[in-house]
């Protein structure tokens, strides 16, 4: 391009970002080119760019900014564009537009574009979706009429179902009874009034109860008797433990220890504590009175 098309084109440009009120820095960050390039691009100066491809790149970066035709630009300046476009249009010469009256149609087009140039790129999307509803639409009034020409089910159908239900919801209430039955027969071991010797078990297995023994850092002798007769009766080494099998038949163990504070007692697995105020009495004696 000439000197004087280099020249009209940074004029052109330069006069319609002035229309828009943007600035070199505006156009900077938009298009992300040097900003002396951009001024050299509106003096006219093409000659201080990299080469002929970054003029043209540069130059239709700039025009889409402020809202030009690049093409236009780049064939021949602003004078034989629109002589092109009249003789395209009108099919006829004519005097071309003044320059206020370019100006004009330079900053509606820039308007148009800055309004309403975002919007246009979800046109596609919405007749994507339009597209979809009807389908949907299509296929959901097709399954609809099909559900209508179906026969109501009869009554006794439905009396079954009911019947059905009605079984599965009394089956389910058997099992929370049981279910809660069988939590309220927790085992549970309590003092005989304020004696420190005396216990109840409650709630113990049908099948009988196991008593383990164990001793703790010293030696531990033990006695078991069941109703009144001596079922086992031994020394514990130091850590050792041994479990001993209540009939279910019996309804009183009587526990005799040598050396209480180093005895640990469990009960059907769980512990027994029958030293609730850590005495240090190495004999002691406790009954167990079992409740079924």
């Amino acid at each position: 391009m000439s000197e004087r098309q280099n020249k009209e084109i940074g004029k052109r440009l330069q006069e319609a970002r002035l229309d828009q009120g943007l600035t070199i820095d505006y156009i900077q960050e938009k298009t992300k080119i040097q900003k002396r390039y951009l001024m050299a691009i509106e003096a006219g100066q093409m000659n201080d760019l990299p080469g002929d491809y970054y003029v043209k790149s540069f130059v239709s970066q700039y025009a889409a900014v402020v809202g030009l035709d690049s093409h236009k630009l780049l064939a021949g300046g602003l004078q034989a564009s629109k002589e092109a476009e009249t003789r395209t249009e009108n099919f006829a010469t004519g005097p071309l537009p003044s320059r206020t009256t370019q100006h004009t149609q330079v900053r509606k087009d820039s308007e148009f574009s800055r309004r309403y140039g975002k919007y246009m790129t979800y046109v596609p999307t919405i007749i994507v979706v339009v597209i979809v509803v009807a389908v949907l639409g299509t296929i959901w009034g097709m399954s609809h009429a099909n559900n209508a020409n179906q026969p109501h089910l009869s009554s006794s159908r439905v009396s079954v179902t009911n019947n059905a239900s009605s079984s599965k919801k009394k089956q389910s209430s058997s099992e929370k009874a049981s279910s809660s039955s069988s939590k309220s027969k927790t085992q549970k071991i309590s003092q005989v009034g304020s004696s420190t010797t005396a216990y109840t078990l409650k709630n113990a297995p049908t099948s009988g109860s196991t008593l383990t023994f164990k001793a703790g850092t010293s030696n531990a002798w033990i006695a078991v008797s069941s109703d009144g007769t001596q079922s086992w009766s031994s020394t514990l080494q130091t850590g050792t433990s041994h479990t001993e099998k209540i009939a279910k038949t019996v309804s009183k163990v009587t526990i005799t220890m040598g050396n209480a504070p180093q005895t640990t007692i469990t009960v059907n697995g769980k512990k027994f504590d029958f030293n609730p105020q850590n005495d240090t009495t190495q004999t002691k004696t406790i009954t167990l009175t079992i409740e079924n």
